[in-house]
């Protein structure tokens, strides 16, 4: 860490969230995805939704589920928890680490659409 490139919308990325936190807010080095456009993501910050491997207790509409094995960085199941949208810093992102190697990996068009309907829900923007 810190990232020394401007990340893409929908690249997932590792988080730390742990540095400076103040609960209730969201804690642990975790799995993210970036929603901001990559245009608006050159002044050393970003917009990410972060991913959970604990399932909610109550599940909502803002909480998106992946499968294990969805994706490669996802070796377990996995939560996207919209409603706990961030805006940090390049210096807390680093690339996600797979089989020892950084790897770059990207949702898929229709998992992002699934992210911003979970992202209109947490904001109450329905779709």
């Amino acid at each position: 860490m810190p990232l020394t490139f401007t990340p893409s919308r929908g690249q997932i990325l590792i988080c730390d969230f742990d540095t400076a936190r103040i609960p209730p807010e969201m804690r642990k080095v975790r799995r993210v995805v970036v929603v901001s456009n990559r245009s608006r993501n050159n002044a050393g910050r970003l917009i990410v939704v972060p991913f959970s491997a604990t399932e909610p207790t109550i599940l909502l509409p803002s909480h998106v589920f992946f499968p294990a094995g969805s994706y490669q960085s996802f070796g377990i199941p996995a939560w996207a928890i919209c409603d706990c949208v961030a805006h940090v810093s390049f210096k807390r992102l680093d690339r996600v680490l797979s089989k020892g190697r950084h790897i770059v990996e990207m949702l898929t068009s229709e998992d992002m659409q699934r992210i911003e309907a979970g992202l209109s829900q947490a904001l109450g923007m329905r779709r």
